[in-house]
């Protein structure tokens, strides 16, 4: 069985979003502390979803660490319920899911979603290169094993072994013909095969070629798919931005239309920014980025087009509607805003499809 690898709890949750968003979902990402984060989604044809990752790998999920998750979303009547971990669901959780029509997802069925769809580049972003667990297997072997083949058992030459086998996990304790006749060696994790070892043991190693990773998947989407990371769950924030986006190769502002340098494409994102406090709010357009592949793009200047960000300041309790523009590689299909800079105030962003993304003239403020 394909097994992802683990990741951190922030990029766990970031590949699910982007997972989504390869699917054709906007979505939008709230922290909930302890390791949970909520990922929201909604389809262009009006599918709802709603995700609960957990991130935390040692943690056994129980029904109660989903259940109030699961009421809330049915009673929002979401389409789609999701329930991922990086730990373990127990047997309750799975018959609990089944009845209710929940999907759940671990690091076993994450792997061989990557496997079959081809998304080994995407899991990369986020890991040193790994994607998936190595293999590592107990067994013991249910035949007395010959005395030559026991003796080079011990003296195998696991050093230079290793270094053939680069990347394969070798144990460095080798198991005694004892403990492998047991059934089950005490502390011994032995990889690949009884085959494997006995090849070892009478010096033929066969010739190991280069690994070659599975590449393609789904066809890419037109325009970019977009999602927003929020830096504070959406009862603690000071500010909610509701946030909606189209990608386009030109964009009217007024009396002025602009074009899309060569090879790049616009992503115009609007929000609708309500600070939820007695203070007003201060977000500066620079403090926004579209992140992509690890490459984050700053907001695109437009000539004579007006201040569409509204000079970033915000009245309390009073909502405002700005724009902001990036300009991006034509092969870019996927991106997350992002806070890029840090700032007094925490926000929560929440996908809109309302929030109208045909930017007005505006004067300064």
């Amino acid at each position: 069985m394909t097994r992802l690898v683990e990741l951190s709890s922030s990029n766990f949750v970031r590949f699910l979003s982007d997972l989504w968003t390869q699917r054709n979902w906007q979505t939008n990402v709230q922290p909930r502390g302890e390791g949970r984060y909520l990922v929201q989604g909604r389809r262009a044809d009006g599918t709802k979803g709603m995700l609960l990752a957990l991130s935390d790998g040692e943690q056994t999920i129980e029904k109660d660490h989903v259940r109030g998750f699961v009421a809330h979303a049915k009673k929002r009547s979401i389409d789609v319920i999701v329930v991922a971990t990086q730990g373990e669901f127990s047997d309750e959780v799975r018959g609990f899911a089944t009845n209710h029509d929940v999907k759940l997802l671990d690091l076993d069925s994450l792997g061989e979603t990557v496997e079959e769809e081809g998304l080994e580049e995407l899991v990369r972003e986020y890991t040193d290169g790994d994607v998936y667990e190595k293999a590592e297997v107990e067994f013991g072997l249910p035949f007395d094993i010959p005395e030559p083949i026991a003796s080079a058992l011990a003296s195998l030459p696991l050093d230079s072994i290793r270094q053939r086998l680069d990347g394969v996990s070798i144990p460095k304790k080798v198991p005694t013909v004892e403990e492998l006749k047991s059934g089950s060696p005490p502390s011994v994790r032995v990889v690949v095969v009884a085959v494997l070892l006995l090849v070892l043991a009478l010096g033929s190693v066969a010739a190991l070629g280069p690994m070659v990773d599975g590449l393609g998947g789904p066809a890419g989407q037109s325009g970019v798919a977009v999602s927003a990371l929020s830096v504070a769950p959406q009862d603690q924030a000071d500010v909610v931005a509701m946030w909606n986006t189209r990608t386009t190769q030109s964009l009217a502002v007024g009396n002025s239309t602009y074009a899309a340098p060569d090879g790049q494409q616009f992503v115009v994102v609007a929000l609708e920014v309500t600070p939820t406090g007695s203070s007003p709010v201060s977000i500066s357009q620079s403090a926004l980025a579209l992140e992509s592949d690890g490459v984050r793009y700053g907001y695109q200047p437009l000539a004579a087009s007006g201040d569409l960000f509204h000079g970033g300041l915000f009245a309390p309790n009073e909502s405002k509607v700005v724009w902001t523009v990036y300009s991006v590689p034509e092969n870019v299909s996927t991106g997350t805003i992002v806070v890029a800079e840090p700032i007094d105030d925490e926000v929560v962003f929440v996908y809109n499809e309302s929030v109208s993304t045909e930017p007005t003239t505006v004067t300064s403020s």
